[in-house]
């Protein structure tokens, strides 16, 4: 049931978008939905939703500020005398996005009826917050800076969204060990990123069936989530388009990556599958050790390193792109008995406000 109304909604928003070619008159509106419901399951990282909007900047002078500077240094860019220029060679894509976005996450343990977690079992925990990014592109890498401010506990209604949605839509067993969650701490998190394409699959463009990919890394610096991490992801399909989404609710990542990419991506209708490797260094996560300022007494200690695999399938047409995505996570803290895994669905449209 969840499901079916999920890709209902995409489908509304699909038709009430009215899908168009990203112009400068134009949003990018980007819906994001993480369950793991999709795979079968219903503990651990349970829900994740995003709605978001992103918007081109046009990049029409050398004078631009720190930040903008900074992110466009990392993309092949070249700075001039003064701290605030950056000229732009002919051959880069003269492109900055911002964005931003409202996400709410949840986490539960596996049994709904206990009044707290077992040993093993993920705590309770949900977060809400405001997200602000400012990405640059060049011809082949994208840098991205957001700023996530966000609470945990009762005022980011991860309890009163899961009741609901467990009432009215999925018809699923209520969770009773809400009064245990994370309790509240106002949250502040940096995150930067960069992607980089992979240049030996340009070649691939003019076969019928096309290759591209990038490698990644990161970082986060905050009470919500301090960590890094290094991945790869490859695509492979017909027309593939050159932007690209982050399939899944990932903080700090939901403005599109796109590459100057030229021929085949220009076409109205894509498909392509996609797998992609992240490895994490993680030093603080709230939803599991935490908060820093107050005392929790259902934490547990973090895992320092955690892997994830992602695959998935995605479909553009013009203006509209929608995928869906499974992911298979490690052990996130110590002592875990079931590991994580979800399923994702995009839906991104360009619409004119």
């Amino acid at each position: 049931m969840t499901v079916r109304f999920f890709l209902g909604t995409c489908l509304l928003l699909a038709v009430a978008g009215s899908p168009l070619p990203a112009t400068d008159n134009h949003w990018q509106m980007i819906v994001q939905w993480d369950n793991d419901l999709l795979t079968g399951t219903d503990d651990g990282y349970t829900n994740g939703a995003r709605v978001a909007f992103a918007r081109e900047l046009p990049v029409d002078s050398e004078e631009h500020n720190f930040l903008q500077s900074l992110l466009g240094s990392l993309t092949g860019a070249e700075r001039g005398g003064e701290l605030n220029e950056l000229r732009f060679p002919d051959s880069t894509v003269r492109r900055f996005q911002y964005g931003f976005g409202l996400t709410q996450l949840m986490f539960t343990p596996d049994d709904p009826n206990l009044p707290a977690p077992l040993p093993g079992e993920r705590p309770y925990a949900g977060w809400l917050g405001l997200e602000f990014s400012l990405q640059a592109s060049g011809d082949d890498s994208a840098s991205t800076a957001t700023i996530s401010i966000g609470t945990t506990g009762e005022l980011a209604h991860g309890h009163d969204t899961q009741d609901w949605v467990h009432e009215n839509i999925s018809d699923s067993p209520l969770f009773q060990g809400w009064n245990t969650e994370a309790p509240g701490e106002p949250t502040l998190n940096l995150h930067l990123e960069h992607k980089q394409r992979l240049d030996f699959l340009k070649g691939s463009l003019d076969w019928p069936i096309e290759f591209d990919g990038f490698y990644e890394w990161g970082g986060a610096l905050g009470n919500f989530r301090t960590n890094g991490y290094a991945g790869l992801f490859l695509r492979v399909g017909q027309n593939l388009p050159k932007s690209y989404a982050t399939p899944r609710v990932q903080l700090g990542s939901f403005t599109e990556t796109s590459f100057n990419q030229i021929g085949p991506a220009d076409a109205p209708l894509a498909l392509n599958a996609f797998a992609g490797l992240r490895g994490y260094a993680v030093l603080h996560d709230i939803s599991l050790d935490g908060p820093i300022f107050r005392d929790w007494a259902e934490a547990v200690e973090s895992e320092p390193w955690v892997g994830e695999f992602s695959f998935g399938v995605a479909t553009h047409y013009r203006g509209l792109e929608l995928s869906l995505s499974h992911t298979i996570r490690s052990d996130e803290f110590k002592g875990q008995k079931n590991r994580s895994r979800f399923g994702s669905v995009l839906a991104r449209v360009s619409v004119e406000f």
